[in-house]
């Protein structure tokens, strides 16, 4: 292998807009033009960085698409003698796709002296979570499948015998200052070998390349960029030469979800080590020169709950700033709880005091020691808050439509009467108002349609009740540097306050000790877990340790096996029916590796328990079947 000390590299971790090329392109000229200045050998920008990743179906729009291929030819027309740029765009064809409309790829395309060396066609495409790349773009592996049929039903007179990714995948000879440079060029996924059958990066290898160059519009998800690294130094094991991954950062959405993307752009030499690392949400371009990454940075440490942070409030700015300036004013609802505090707390960060607008609410069922903790986290925080009691307003339609009291009608009256005075608010503002839901209320559909699971955003919709106190620990010990949300507000027992001396009914997490349901919920969520899975680790004796929960936690909350199972009955069958809440509910920001939102696809049914959970059941209870 050559050596390539002295290769100038500028990498790119450009802050995508999505949705417009035009914006991105302008970012694209400006970025080449300086890098020519600075003498840069290859300049790498990322995945999709001209129109966006998440864009729905205006990759259907021809319009768009059509404009898109004019700003391509804008950009390879701009880049200098002696550079090469490496950019990740919407490449079309004159083929047909299988729903008659034109074929469009996912390339990256390689530029220098003003003219396109060619482009790659993105091989593995992801089909899981909220992807779904095969609905618009081809991609090689399926151009491969088509030719070899193509090639067999035309008796060899178009296509390629028996074609398959290894004929498409094909080596840049990159003319540099140090000579010249084979490239293996590869988009995001391609790189993820363990999960697929094809290696499209050794075949790279194979065929001569000795620097592999990934861009990639690789989302944040928290501890995502551990498992990152560890595939990434599999793969170098094998294919033994040095790999430049390089991300996007901004925020993204599909309407249901808030996606994020942090950067962490990174260099790996051949033996699979991190030589750099790019800082988690920076935007911009590093110049550096090979000879001289050891000197640059490392593998940054991991620091779970400032990553938590950092992604929380990456993408509540990103959807902050899609609204116009004058409309960054914010309402919160705030109860004196730990969510509402939470979120109040992270808003301030974002846009400061005055433009954060605290609301509470009381009725005859709240308590006066939570109310008094509204005061002081507003007072923490240097923001006004308002009181408005909803007495008169609750009782007023209570009387009018015959709803009794201590009713479920009637605690559904309290929070939709809160929610119009937060709507109310944020309309003289001009603002918006936050949902304050927790991940585990919205699974349990512990909410009111069209009262407390309305809002703009839901911050923090996929975080357990344990991961938000958390959170609000972080922010009075690292971003405000003092008590601004009360401990008693973290350690209290959460409560609706729709009824009198009303509790959640739930075992929720704390900092130092996990909660059971807050661990039921991750376990449906991001793990699959279903009934039978639940009763049949409680049997065995391996619940706890399988939740990581503290030894006897079971025992202290259910004493008698039927009170465990009535349990898991009663949050299987909230969890089924809440899904009619779920859909309705604002865009949520991902964070787990499961989110509610399109990123977990549900539909509405009933309640199921597979016959070995009915047998199981039998068993645990002494019922013969």
């Amino acid at each position: 292998m050559r050596n390539l000390d002295g290769l100038k590299l500028s990498l790119c971790q450009m802050k995508v807009v999505p949705g417009r090329p035009d914006i991105n392109t302008e970012y694209v000229l400006k970025e080449i033009k300086a890098a020519s200045g600075r003498g840069t050998d290859i300049l790498i920008f990322p995945e999709l960085c001209i129109s966006g990743y998440l864009i729905g179906d205006m990759f259907e729009d021809e319009g768009f698409i059509g404009d898109i291929q004019f700003l391509n030819d804008e950009i390879v027309k701009s880049v200098p003698l002696n550079m090469t740029v490496i950019f990740g765009s919407v490449v079309t064809s004159t083929d047909r796709g299988e729903d008659g409309r034109r074929r469009i790829y996912n390339a990256a395309i390689v530029a220098q002296n003003g003219r396109q060396l060619g482009y790659v066609v993105k091989t593995l495409q992801p089909h899981y979570r909220y992807f779904d790349d095969d609905k618009h773009l081809y991609s090689s592996r399926k151009i491969a499948e088509e030719s070899a049929e193509l090639y067999r039903k035309t008796g060899g007179k178009s296509g390629i015998e028996n074609c398959s990714v290894r004929d498409l995948l094909k080596v840049f000879n990159i003319e540099t200052s140090i000579g010249t440079v084979p490239l293996g060029i590869g988009i995001c996924e391609d790189f993820w070998k363990e999960d697929y059958s094809l290696n499209p990066a050794g075949i790279l290898v194979k065929k001569g390349a000795e620097l592999l160059i990934a861009i990639s519009a690789s989302p944040w998800g928290w501890h995502k960029n551990r498992k990152r690294h560890q595939v990434i130094r599999k793969g170098i094991e094998e294919w033994g030469v040095p790999l430049v991954y390089v991300n996007n950062t901004g925020g993204q959405n599909n309407g249901d979800n808030v996606i994020n993307f942090d950067g962490v752009s990174t260099i790996y030499n051949q033996a699979g080590d991190i030589v750099y690392e790019e800082e988690l949400y920076f935007s911009g371009t590093r110049d550096i020169t090979w000879n001289s990454i050891s000197g640059i940075s490392r593998e940054q440490p991991a620091d779970d709950t400032k990553e938590l942070y950092l992604g929380i409030r990456s993408a509540t700015n990103y959807m902050l700033n899609m609204l116009p300036d004058k409309r960054r004013h914010v309402v919160i609802g705030l109860s004196g709880g730990i969510d509402s505090a939470t979120v109040a707390a992270l808003m301030v960060d974002i846009l400061g005091p005055d433009r954060v607008h605290l609301v509470n609410m009381p009725y005859e069922y709240s308590d006066p020691g939570v109310q008094a903790l509204a005061v002081k986290i507003a007072t923490n925080l240097g923001c006004k808050l308002e009181v408005i009691p909803i007495g008169g307003i609750v009782d007023a339609i209570a009387q009018s439509t015959g709803v009794d009291r201590d009713t479920p009608a009637h605690a559904n009256i309290q929070a939709r009467c809160r929610m119009e005075i937060l709507a109310a608010e944020a309309q003289k503002l001009g603002g918006v108002f936050t949902c304050n839901a927790n991940k585990v209320e919205i699974a349990f559909g512990y909410g009111t349609l069209d009262g407390d699971m309305r809002g703009w955003l839901i911050p923090f919709g996929d975080l357990l009740k344990r991961e938000v106190r958390q959170l609000a620990g972080y922010f009075n010990s690292f971003v405000f540097k003092r008590e601004v949300i009360p401990s008693r507000c973290i350690e209290q027992i959460p409560s609706a306050e729709l009824e009198e001396n009303q509790k959640d009914p739930f075992d929720y997490g704390y900092p130092d000790k996990r909660g059971y349901h807050d661990e039921w919920v991750r376990a449906v969520t991001e793990f699959r877990w279903n009934a039978e899975r639940f009763l049949d680790a409680y049997m065995k004796g391996s619940l706890e340790s399988e939740l990581m929960l503290e030894p006897d936690t079971l025992k202290k909350l259910f004493p008698d096996r039927k009170d465990f199972i009535a349990d898991l009955e009663r949050c299987w069958k909230m969890y089924q029916y809440a899904f009619l809440k779920r859909v309705q509910a604002p865009p949520i920001i991902v964070v787990s590796r499961r989110a509610f939102g399109r990123d977990l696809e549900e539909s509405l049914m009933s309640p199921h328990y597979t016959q070995r959970y009915l047998y199981l059941k039998d068993q645990l209870l002494g019922i013969k079947s």
